[in-house]
């Protein structure tokens, strides 16, 4: 089946390659327009949308017309009194592959939706500028525009346009379903063109502004919780600006993101696809230098207004790898080893700032000071050219090489770390002997 729309106003469809042509052009469409645009429905093979483009000829109005009977009656969608203005001429329509009747209309004066077919239509301009929309296409959930303003745009991730319903706008809260994701790992970029980093998008709906905090977590496949978020603005400037665990409890704690709305309307939150990176100076942990997630099923979990929602999603391997012959049992591994990495690079660090503190506090004897000197010599690379690396110089460079590409951990990487791990190991028994029974550092299994 092939549908044609002529320059000079004909519409008309073959059903058997082209042997026979049928003309099906609405008896009610004047003559002589531009057939910009026909879009056959990826839902019913009878169904099928066209627009005519007449302004040149002294006609702004918009004309979109649908068929479900192969072009045998046709309805008008744009009256001019259903959401498209009078004077606005359509040059492009499409019907989302995903969800029927989600129509999105590109004008003279920009972009328009439909959730229901046609019958209504709403302004979706969003940062778009007020330009000719020339052509859309809808390609791996995202919205692809082409502008007479000479411009590309990108609208990523339709899914919570295609989960809006009437059962949706009368709920208090509403967490929809993230779109499963591929595992990208490349460099954003925020000049032109804009290229945003590696993410998973999170919509939400609040239908009024939230009374009290909202709080949102990303669990892994075995339930547990490797990065939380809240709304709740920390007291001051120096509270926690990303999630951290608990040294005690190993849980993880939210940490204050202001990407967490409480107005009413849709929301949208990205998570970078990482974990949690080791401890800063100031005591706390972000997702900078931290092991990207592998992949896996994943689940979102939102709090809000007393209420839970989840919803899962896929984080997929980036079909690349596959093609390379990596399997994601070794991405697997490599986030394994990656964590490991982290933890025992947060662990240097809190035992460097305690033999700092303690070297400022106290006045040693001779031993614990000779001690103290050892374990700072060990930790810490003296500044100079050539200098020979210590342990958290090491520590750092291992978990930025695991960082630098996805790949199976070499048997040198696990090797390296296992030493490192029996350095600090044997730096954590020289602090016993400093800071005696009351010893707040422990070794690492």
């Amino acid at each position: 089946m092939i549908w044609v729309g002529a320059n000079d106003g004909p519409v008309q469809v073959t059903r058997d390659g082209g042997k026979k042509w049928t003309n099906v052009t609405p008896k009610d469409l004047p003559p002589g327009g531009r057939i910009d645009c026909v879009e056959p429905s990826p839902h019913k093979p009878g169904k099928a949308y066209f627009v005519s483009l007449r302004y040149q000829l002294g006609d702004p109005k918009p004309y979109i017309y649908k068929t479900e009977n192969y072009g045998q009656t046709w309805t008008l969608l744009s009256n001019g009194r259903n959401g498209i203005p009078a004077d606005y001429p359509v040059r492009v329509v499409r019907e989302d592959p995903k969800r029927e009747g989600l129509l999105f209309a590109g004008t003279e004066f920009g972009l328009f939706i439909s959730f229901n077919d046609g019958v209504s239509w709403t302004p979706f301009q969003q940062n778009v500028p007020i330009t000719p929309v020339t052509d859309m296409k809808i390609v791996r959930g995202d919205l692809v525009l082409s502008t007479m303003g000479r411009g590309f745009w990108i609208l990523d991730n339709l899914e919570s346009l295609r989960q809006m319903s009437n059962q949706v706008s009368p709920k208090k809260a509403h967490l929809f379903q993230p779109m499963d994701q591929y595992r990208y790992r490349y460099a954003p970029n925020s000049g032109a063109p804009e290229y945003p980093a590696p993410r998973i998008l999170i919509d939400y709906y609040l239908s009024s502004q939230a009374a009290g905090e909202i709080k949102l977590e990303i669990l892994n496949s075995k339930n547990q919780v490797i990065r939380a978020f809240t709304s709740a603005r920390p007291p001051s400037e120096t509270g926690p600006a990303a999630s951290a665990p608990n040294m005690a409890t190993g849980f993880i704690t939210a940490g204050f993101s202001d990407n967490l709305k409480k107005t009413p309307g849709i929301h949208r939150f990205a998570w970078d696809m990482r974990h949690l990176g080791a401890w800063d100076r100031s005591g706390q942990r972000s997702s900078r230098g931290a092991p990207m997630a592998a992949p896996g099923v994943y689940t979102v979990r939102l709090e809000v207004g007393g209420e839970t929602f989840t919803q899962s999603f896929r984080l997929m391997m980036d079909p690349r790898q596959k093609t390379a012959g990596m399997k994601e049992t070794d991405l697997l591994e490599q986030e394994s080893l990656s964590l490991k990495t982290i933890e025992l690079e947060s662990a240097v660090k809190q035992l460097n700032e305690k033999v700092a503190a303690k070297r400022k506090q106290d006045q040693p004897n001779a031993e614990a000071k000779a001690l103290l000197d050892q374990l700072q010599n060990e930790l810490n690379t003296e500044e100079g050219r050539y200098m020979v690396p210590m342990l958290l110089a090491q520590v750092n460079y291992l978990r930025g090489m695991l960082d630098q590409a996805d790949q199976k951990p070499g048997k040198d990487a696990i090797q390296r770390y296992q030493e490192l791990k029996s350095w600090y190991n044997r730096l954590v028994g020289l602090w016993g002997k400093v800071k005696g029974e009351d010893q707040d550092i422990k070794s690492l299994n």
